[in-house]
């Protein structure tokens, strides 16, 4: 294949007609199996080559190639770096200098696609040094760094800087994956050219960006570097600069966006350098909590989400001497924004939305299971205030906060309150708000996994007869939790059931919730939310609890022989696809787990 031929199979490929499409992809393949060099080549030259007259064709070019080297199959991505490694290094060394040239392409979608490139190709070979420890692209890391800090006094060479820093993230990232230390002994000057481009002097918001992004996935890298109180303290002044960042009034979104990936950066610190942070600690929570407050929903976002992360941190510690506790020390300041956050849900929001509301809710529950009891005085001042009010913002976020404390504070403590709130979510599984119904039944679901001893006995069967009652007029979402619920609760049940099995909590409504959850298996809407496989979930542990009257009269007459029956009639089902047989693999399962418990 030549040029020409290939610009036109790459055009091709993009197509919107099957067959023409199908046609290029197999004329692609076929070069390559023919020729591997030569086709790599191909593809490197027509994504550096600034007078293509397609950009599409051109960033296609060097996606294509990428492909040629990576797999979400570790096997196969093995194979395809061998294959790599074993080209002529002289065709090696012409695609990755094609490739460099395309990060000074005037089309950013050509940049992007060298980028990645360059990283595939910076992960294969920037781990293979010989004895000398020279790596096969050794001249890589130069050529990038001198791109970022000495750039090109021109347009051009500007857009290079930045494709470069967007290059050397995307390195940072992809050898972070992988078990060495190539890039130990560039860490400085990485580390030097990144924070270069984050510094309050940089006017150029994309270069910002670049290199504030950068440095998220450098810091796995710069160790030694925090190891030095000086260094550190440096690091943390740029960060937090970058956060705190104004910028010009006609940027606000890319302004945004360095705010943002500048609190992914403390996110990433607290993970990888969490014992680091107690000079910085204060200074963090004063700016995270302004930011949370005051800032677009993205950078509040990832504000909140650093207390998240240190409670991911803290919990792994919470008995160990390198706990620093900084959340307990917190939460007296970070508990009532979460809350007030939680009110700020979106118009329309579903238990699939992604917003400051829904990560202060994800935090809360990280609270919780970090300080445990000291939480409750205040999310129980937050729910008893607006648990009953007629805003549907603000009864759904007591009842979030409700359920985001059932686990961590010590569940004999929150018995009382279980109790006193039980009668508000059973009432809100039909609230006219969908979210209020839904945050309901993930309410009752988590007290019902860890706080179950909070109900009576008398209180379990009826809230039982609130689940069927419930859960064929909820949507998928809502019966799945409330399934759940019902899992939770067997659970429970079984785990005080007797040997000669003497009658239960559930046993006057076992026959009643075993036809429920067999009909929502049955539901059209049963495959979303995974409310099937919940449903016969439940079933399955419900099955545990019953007693010896509801297994003489009521499960060995009436339910296995229909399990069988439904069993033995999806052996005759012929699927037509794929998701068919998956769906008669799911029948099966379903069927098979509940004859056999």
């Amino acid at each position: 294949m030549d040029a020409p031929t290939l610009r036109l199979a790459l055009t091709n490929a993009s197509n919107p007609d099957d067959t023409t499409r199908n046609a290029a992809e197999e004329q692609l393949k076929a070069s390559f199996a023919g020729n591997p060099e030569n086709h790599l080549f191909l593809l490197s030259q027509e994504l550096a080559d600034e007078v293509a007259p397609q950009e599409q064709t051109r960033a296609l070019a060097g996606l294509t190639l990428k492909n040629f080297m990576t797999s979400k199959d570790q096997g196969h991505a093995t194979k395809l770096a061998n294959d790599w490694l074993a080209l002529n290094p002289d065709a090696r060394t012409k695609i990755k200098a094609n490739s460099l040239i395309s990060l000074g392409s005037g089309s950013k979608g050509v940049r992007l696609a060298a980028a990645q490139v360059i990283s595939k190709i910076a992960t294969i070979e920037l781990p293979k040094v010989n004895e000398q420890n020279v790596s096969q692209w050794e001249d890589l890391m130069p050529t990038l760094l001198t791109n970022i800090v000495t750039p090109e006094e021109s347009p051009a060479g500007v857009t290079k800087k930045e494709a470069a820093l967007q290059t050397l993230g995307y390195i940072c990232e992809e050898i972070a994956k992988l078990e060495t230390d190539c890039l130990a002994s560039k860490s400085n000057e990485i580390l030097t050219a990144v924070v270069a481009g984050m510094r309050t002097q940089e006017t150029n918001l994309a270069i910002k960006l670049a290199a504030t992004q950068a440095l998220s996935n450098a810091l796995e890298f710069v160790n030694r570097n925090f190891e030095v109180d000086g260094e550190r303290d440096y690091i943390m002044t740029v960060i937090c600069e970058a956060c705190t960042f104004t910028g010009p009034a006609d940027q606000v979104a890319k302004v945004n966006e360095v705010k943002e990936s500048a609190f992914l950066c403390l996110n990433r610190i607290a993970e990888l350098y969490y014992n680091k942070l107690p000079g910085y600690i204060q200074t963090l929570l004063e700016m995270s909590l302004e930011s949370i407050n005051t800032q677009p929903d993205e950078v509040a976002r990832a504000a909140i989400g650093f207390w998240h992360e240190v409670c991911d941190v803290e919990y792994e510690l919470i008995d160990d001497s390198e706990c620093h506790n900084f959340v307990k020390g917190a939460s007296t300041y970070l508990v009532p924004v979460l809350l007030r956050c939680m009110t700020m849900q979106e118009e329309g929001q579903d238990e699939d939305s992604f917003n400051k509301s829904t990560e202060a809710a994800s935090c809360l529950v990280a609270v919780a299971t970090v300080v445990a009891d000291d939480v409750v005085q205040a999310v129980m001042a937050f729910v008893k205030e607006n648990i009953g009010q007629p805003n549907w913002r603000l009864r759904e976020a007591a009842v979030m906060a409700f359920g985001s404390i059932m686990e961590g504070p010590d569940s004999d403590k929150l018995q009382d309150m279980v109790q006193e709130m039980m009668n508000f979510l059973v009432k809100y599984l039909d609230d006219p708000e969908d979210l209020v119904k839904n945050s309901s039944a993930w309410t009752i679901s988590r007290i019902c996994e860890f706080a179950p001893s909070a109900l009576s006995q008398e209180a379990i069967p009826q809230l039982c007869h609130q689940f069927i009652l419930a859960i064929p007029k909820s949507e998928a979402g809502t019966a799945e939790k409330l399934c759940w619920a019902i899992h939770h609760l067997s659970n429970h049940v079984a785990e005080d059931a007797t040997e000669d099995r003497s009658p239960n909590a559930l046993s006057p409504v076992f026959p009643a919730l075993v036809r429920l959850l067999i009909e929502t298996g049955d539901r059209e809407d049963a495959t979303e939310s995974s409310l099937r496989a919940t449903a016969y979930e439940a079933l399955n542990i419900l099955m545990v609890t019953a007693d010896e009257s509801c297994i003489s009269t009521f499960l060995t007459p009436t339910l296995l022989p229909m399990l069988g029956e439904r069993l033995n009639a999806t052996f005759a089902l012929q699927p037509l696809n794929a998701d068919d047989l998956n769906a008669k693999n799911e029948w099966q399962g379903d069927f098979f787990g509940g004859r056999q418990t």
